[in-house]
């Protein structure tokens, strides 16, 4: 689970990798959420979590309450020497299995369209596109049911 030391690394990784797309850091409110992460994860229902090597943050997971039933997945982010390695995976199973021990049916996410190899890890795992948006992430708009 999400430490407050964890603070400062958790917000350079997703700087670093919201850079790396070609985003800026505030891009969709990702600042403030960040910055808010012990009120808007620390609820009942809600959890965020990160992956540490040996001291290291080299990946990031949330899930936080949408509306009735359904949970959102957010701040799925892998340093990229990470990705390809299963930890993607790792971290969206560990999202789920919160999910599903906390009574969700459904699991909502948006992802930029930029993060391309991120869809192909929410397809496998059952997610269906919902919707495709034009806001400053190029959202595209995934749902899976768990029931």
């Amino acid at each position: 689970p999400y430490q407050p030391s964890d603070h400062d690394a958790v917000r350079a990784l997703v700087a670093s990798v919201l850079t790396e797309f070609g985003f800026a850091h505030a891009v969709g409110g990702a600042a403030r959420d960040l910055a808010e992460i012990a009120s808007r994860y620390g609820v009942d229902g809600a959890g965020f979590w990160v992956a540490d090597d040996r001291g290291e943050v080299v990946g990031t997971v949330a899930i936080r309450p949408k509306e009735g039933r359904t949970c959102e997945l957010k701040r799925l982010y892998l340093r990229p020497d990470r990705r390809g390695s299963g930890l993607g995976q790792r971290l969206y199973a560990h999202a789920e299995t919160f999910a599903r021990a906390h009574g969700y049916d459904t699991i909502w996410l948006d992802s930029s369209r930029r993060f391309g190899r991120a869809h192909r890890l929410y397809e496998r795992n059952g997610f269906t596109l919902v919707e495709r948006i034009d806001n400053d992430w190029e959202d595209n708009i995934y749902a899976k049911r768990l029931v």
